[in-house]
């Protein structure tokens, strides 16, 4: 099978490496030509949960060559980049197989736009991982990844299941679902829980657990959120509280995708997350305003980084 993960950051690497480590043809596909030079000349180095350090020889190529022929390409850029890809991605062929691993809401509806419903699948990711360099990847955190269409009631297709066979036996603890809208919104909260205030704080993940304050904010935005779900038909039960805490400490010592966005001074993932639930909020008359006060303090502390001196410009 010849898969194609699309992004160098921290997810995609880690995927990466852990199929290319099983003896998988995977090709990486970078935003830059640096990256990709660099991947190619030293290999991909990995460090597992146990610490172990390995590097894997892969396959990279930058973005300005397109994307190259795969059965499966897993798109694990940021919510931010997906719409420059959505022309190249409706060139692909009907028999590719698209695999969605977006934070936050809003893609499914993009990618509805360009593909057939049968050609485009989710996937949820748990696992944490942090990009120590262009070359080199850590996990951080055990989790799960769950793939499948986005509602329910559609065929499973072989190539889907085939993709959850190879990552299983690539040590991913993958999972295939019937319908991936529900943890999306799981997902969406954790995220508008975690992100934000690790990003505000400058904080690892399991840091907002050894705080009683940050641990209170914590909830009373799940709170918020929990109304803005039930409106849009996922009700929030207190054990998806509990998973969220559970996420926090199997990921304790990562650092979120959006403080690490902050720190680089580039452009974060706020908008999809906090932001999409702020405006699925005000569409049935339902006021988050602690939702809308995150979205606007990591929104002004990004301005703030962006036109520094090493800041994203773009």
């Amino acid at each position: 099978m010849q898969i194609v993960v699309v992004g160098g950051g921290s997810v995609g690497l880690l995927y990466a490496a852990r199929l290319a480590r099983s003896g998988q043809a995977v090709t990486v596909v970078t935003r830059s030509s640096l990256q990709s030079n660099q991947l190619m000349q030293n290999g991909l180095s990995y460090q597992r949960l146990d610490g172990e350090k390995s590097v894997v020889s892969i396959f990279a190529q930058s973005i300005e060559y397109g994307l190259p022929h795969a059965d499966v390409y897993l798109l694990s850029v940021k919510q931010t980049d997906l719409p420059e890809l959505l022309p190249m991605l409706q060139k692909l062929p009907a028999s590719a197989r698209i695999v969605a691993l977006q934070n936050g809401m809003g893609h499914q509806e993009l990618l509805a736009q360009i593909l057939p419903e049968r050609q485009c699948f989710f996937a949820i990711n748990t696992e944490g991982a942090r990009r120590l360099s262009a070359t080199e990847v850590m996990h951080t955190g055990s989790g799960l990844l769950r793939i499948g269409p986005w509602e329910s009631g559609i065929e499973m297709d072989p190539l889907i299941q085939s993709f959850v066979a190879v990552l299983v036996g690539s040590g991913v603890n993958a999972r295939l679902e019937e319908s991936i809208k529900p943890y999306a919104w799981r997902k969406l909260m954790a995220n508008a829980l975690i992100n934000p205030l690790t990003a505000l704080f400058d904080i690892p993940n399991g840091a907002l657990l050894e705080n009683p304050q940050t641990l209170q904010l914590m909830r009373e935005l799940y709170l918020e959120a929990s109304a803005v779900a039930s409106v849009n038909g996922q009700e929030m039960k207190e054990s998806d509280w509990q998973e969220i805490v559970n996420i926090c400490r199997n990921t304790s010592r990562n650092l979120s995708s959006m403080l690490q966005d902050v720190r680089r001074q580039k452009r974060t993932e706020v908008e999809a997350i906090n932001g999409y639930l702020v405006k699925r909020g005000k569409a049935a008359g339902i006021p988050t305003p602690m939702h809308e006060v995150l979205l606007r303090l990591i929104l002004l502390k990004t301005d703030m980084g962006i036109g520094k001196e090493g800041g994203d410009s773009k």
